[in-house]
Parts: structure tokens; sequence; C-alpha cells
């Protein structure tokens, strides 16, 4: 074996030629709400595939599921392969590289774990032959584009793999900081334990222009992509126009709806659809974004101003929500949409989360200070036309319970975020 390889190997792998070596420093790692999910045995057959942004703690998640699957003595050792480097990608264009690999350092039932797969030229392919050549051992893979890890993964693995989106931490994980200072600089793992978050932030937003825009999606125009990125961190929240869009960076509308299905594809924004009951009167058409972590957006605006001194401070908050329902959501592999509601007459509640006609909330966002507990007249208006059993209410300074037409609706400070999870839990009969 080439001994530039071997020495690459041995330094990704320090666990293999130094047996007290661990995995993961325990006093490092930050526990994941979803890592007790994942570890269960019905997918130890199962390729685990992990998407989500990068730098979102996906490595680090990984390699603690496998240390914590040596200790239960379901497999006995760990092969990391990272496809960022080019020597180990030039390599694994077949399976016989891993069982050569397994056979060098004498592995038994070991965990194959391949970070940054769809940097692979065909790992679909890859992980199906290993599979298929029933191999003892336990495949692990992950992605950073979900455009690629579609057409790369799969299509091949259809049947045979257990994918699981791993965002950056949710407030609950990071319980420790100020969610006021979390809505400013994000969730991002680096960026939480950095004093200096700024810096981080930036590297972070440079890291996915220079890699995944140009080097690995070859976008043609990085420059629009940009512009695209800081115009929708404008517009976070608020109603899309792609025409206009098209308008103010000056290309086609085709090449606008490209590049938002890539900025979605790879985890900077997620779509949230209109609502559409049985009233003629709701719009039909045009989206909201918002960003999948608000410190990319403040990063996009070059605003990391305090909540109090912003203008949009209102948007920041309704963003933060977002993501955390988001989070709960793909953390528990839950089964729901999330919606807006707006009708034509300019009514809107923020979010809609929505299970089926008998399981629904609606969720409204007021980051302002109230005196005694109310409702806005859109938010009562969306209660008499759906009459739903249960509603939220994200306060800045109330903690309360009233009833309005037989909807109980819980009124939370956004300090205490997380109360919102067993309402949601109880009210959409998820747990």
């Amino acid at each position: 074996m080439d001994t530039q390889l071997l020495s690459i190997l041995q330094e990704l792998n320090p666990w293999l030629t130094g047996p007290n070596v661990p995995i993961i420093d325990m006093d490092q790692y930050n526990p994941r709400k979803n890592m007790d999910l994942l570890l269960k045995s019905e997918w130890d057959k199962l390729c685990l595939v992990l998407v989500g942004p990068r730098q979102s703690g996906k490595t680090t998640l990984g390699k603690m599921i496998c240390q914590q699957l040596i200790v239960n003595q379901r497999f006995q050792s760990l092969l990391y392969l990272n496809c960022d480097f080019s020597e180990i990608r030039k390599e694994l264009s077949s399976f016989l590289f891993i069982k050569k690999l397994i056979e060098e350092f004498g592995l038994k039932k070991p965990i194959v774990f391949i970070d940054e797969v769809q940097r692979l030229e065909s790992p679909g392919l890859l992980l199906k032959t290993i599979i298929d050549a029933k191999m003892p051992v336990k495949l692990m893979a992950s992605g950073s584009s979900q455009l690629e890890i579609k057409s790369k993964v799969q299509e091949f693995l259809t049947g045979r793999q257990l994918e699981a989106v791993i965002l950056p931490f949710s407030y609950q994980e990071a319980d420790a900081i100020n969610k006021e200072l979390l809505a400013i600089y994000g969730c991002y793992p680096d960026v939480i334990l950095s004093a200096e978050k700024e810096i981080i932030l930036d590297q972070l937003y440079r890291n996915y222009i220079n890699k995944d825009i140009i080097e690995i999606l070859k976008v043609g125009h990085p420059d629009v992509m940009q512009k695209l990125i800081t115009l929708m961190a404008h517009m976070s929240g608020q109603l899309v126009n792609y025409n206009q869009l098209s308008i103010d960076c000056k290309v086609s509308a085709y090449i606008i709806n490209n590049y938002i299905d890539i900025l979605e594809n790879t985890y900077i924004l997620a779509k949230v659809k209109p609502f559409v009951g049985n009233k003629r009167k709701e719009i039909t058409s045009n989206p909201k974004y918002y960003f999948i972590d608000n410190g990319f957006r403040n990063r996009a605006l070059q605003n990391y101003s305090e909540l109090n001194d912003r203008i949009d401070n209102g948007l920041l908050i309704e963003g933060a929500v977002y993501q955390e329902i988001l989070k709960y959501k793909t953390q528990n592999f839950f089964s729901f949409d999330i919606y807006f509601w707006r009708t034509q007459s300019g009514a809107e509640v923020d979010f809609i989360l929505y299970k089926n006609k008998n399981f629904f909330i609606p969720i409204e966002v007021k980051y302002r200070q109230m005196d005694v507990p109310h409702i806005s007249r859109s938010f009562r208006s969306y209660i008499d036309a759906y009459k739903p059993k249960v509603g939220l209410y994200i306060t800045k300074n109330i903690l309360d319970k009233i009833t309005v037409n037989d909807c109980t609706i819980h009124l939370i400070p956004f300090e205490d975020l997380e109360h919102i999870f067993p309402v949601i839990g109880k009210g959409l009969d998820l747990e």
C-alpha cells in the first residue's frame, strides 16, 4: 500500500494502532437528542446515511454512534474513511479497497464509516456492492448535499438504508446558552463553542461558497449565488417573488429557481408553502423561505447586532422558532407538514403544523412585550375558520393559557421555547 495513503489512514484511525485511543473524547462531546433513536438494533443491517449542512456535527455524531456500538459489543472496530482526501477518493472506486483495508488492519466485524460520500464518483454503487457482497460490516455514510445524495446514493440503496438529517444543535442541545444569543449567532457546533463567533461564521460561509457551490456543484455564477443568498436573507419569512429575484439578480427565472433549489438541498434554506383549506380567499401560490440557521442568515446580512437594536428582531425570532420545530421533526422522524396561512385580505398565521384533518396546530410568533395575554385578530380568524383544538402563541414575556372558541392556546415566552414540544407532541398525536 502507498506509504502516503497508509499514513493518512493511520492518522484518521488512531484507534486501530493504539488500542486505548478513544474514537470520541467524551469530554468534548455534546449529546444529541436523536442518539438513542439512531442506536436502535433494528438499524444494524441497514446503511446509516447522515445528511445535513457542512459542519453541523454529522462526523462527530457518526463517530459517537460507532463508539457506542462497539462499547455495546454489537461491532468490534471502526474503519473511518474521509472522502475529502483525494488519495482516499481515488482508491474507493472499488469495494476491493475496503476489503483490502479490513485485511491490512486485521479487522473483525467492523463498522465502515465513509464521510463526505457525495465526493465519490459512484458512491451508491459502491455501497450497494458492499451490501450485495454480504461483507461482514456495518455501513455508515455522511453527506452535505441532498442533491448529490439523491442522485448518487439513494437510488441504489432503496430498502437498504436509514437516512437521518443532522441539523445544527437545537436549543435543547445547547441549553446552557442564552437563546437570544443563539438567535443571533445560530447553532453550528463550532460557532457555539467559539469565543470568536463572527470569524467562525465567516469561514463557514466562505467554505460553503467555495467548496459546495464552486468546487463540488460547479455553479456557473457564484457571484449571482452570493447576491441571491443576501436577498433571501433580507426576505426571510416573507413571500417570495421569483420574477422579482430574477430582475434583481439580472439572470433568468430558471436560474433563480435552480439556485434556490440548490440552497434548499444543501441545507441553507427551507421552503414553507401556504396552507390551503376550503376557503376561497386564501392565497395558493408564493411560498416563504427560512434559513436553516440564523447565524448563516446574519452572516449574509453582515449584521450581528443584538435583538433589541434590530428592526428585524421579529423575523429573527420567527426564523428561530421555525428552525427549532424543523429540528424537532427531523430528530424524531416525525411525519407532519409545516405551512403558513395567509388570506388575500392579509390575515396571516406564521405556522400551521399539519398531520391530518384531525390533528393540526396554528402557531403565531409575536416577540413583543405584553401586559396581559391576548392573541391577534388574524390568529382568531384562523381559529374561527378551522376550529383547531390547540394553538401556540410565542411571546416575549407571557406564560399563560387561554381558551378561544374551544381552542386551548398556550402562550409561551421565547426563552422557554422548549415547552412547545410537549404541546406539539400531544396536539399532533405524535408521542
